[in-house]
C-alpha cells in the first residue's frame, strides 16, 4: 500500500497571471463539473448507446478568500472590467506518493465568472469570507 502525504499549504490558484493567497480555512477550493461525461440511450430491449458528450470538460470552480484582501480586489477588478473578463490559469497541489515527489495540476481556460458572490452581514460570528464562482469551458486535470 502507498503512502501519501500531502502539505497544508502546498495549494495554489493563479488566474490571469494573478497568485491567490487568502483563502478561507478548510476547504478553500471546489472544481466541480458541470455536465455528465457521457450520455445513454437506452433500448426496450437492453441494448445501450454511450455517447462522449462535447461539454464534458465544462467545470465551475468555487472558492472563497477574506473579504477586502488583495484577492478580494483582484476579483472584483474582474466582475468591474468593461465588458466580460476572459480567465485562464491553474490549480495545482503538491503531494509525495512513497516518498516521491508529485504534482497535481488542473489547467483552466475559458472562464468567466458566472455567479457573483452573496453578501451576508452578521453581527455574531463575522463574515470575513467571500465565495466566487468562475466556469470554465476546460479544466484538465494531470498528475
Amino acid at each position: 500500500m502507498s503512502v501519501i502525504t500531502i502539505s497544508m499549504d502546498s495549494g495554489s490558484l493563479i488566474l490571469n497571471d494573478y497568485t491567490f493567497k487568502s483563502f478561507a480555512e478548510g476547504d478553500y477550493l471546489t472544481i466541480t463539473p458541470v455536465n455528465a461525461h457521457t450520455s445513454r440511450v437506452n433500448s426496450a430491449v437492453g441494448g445501450v448507446t454511450i455517447g462522449e458528450r462535447m461539454d464534458k470538460d465544462v467545470y465551475d470552480l468555487t472558492f472563497s478568500v477574506q473579504k477586502y484582501s488583495d484577492d478580494d480586489v483582484q476579483m472584483l477588478s474582474f466582475i468591474n472590467s468593461q465588458g466580460v473578463t476572459l480567465i485562464e490559469g491553474s490549480a495545482k497541489e503538491s503531494y509525495a506518493k512513497d516518498g516521491q515527489a508529485g504534482v497535481e495540476s488542473w489547467n483552466l481556460d475559458g472562464g468567466s465568472i458566472t455567479t457573483l458572490p452573496t453578501q451576508t452581514r452578521n453581527n455574531q460570528d463575522g463574515n470575513a469570507m467571500v465565495e466566487y464562482t468562475i466556469q470554465f469551458r476546460t479544466a484538465k486535470r494531470s498528475l
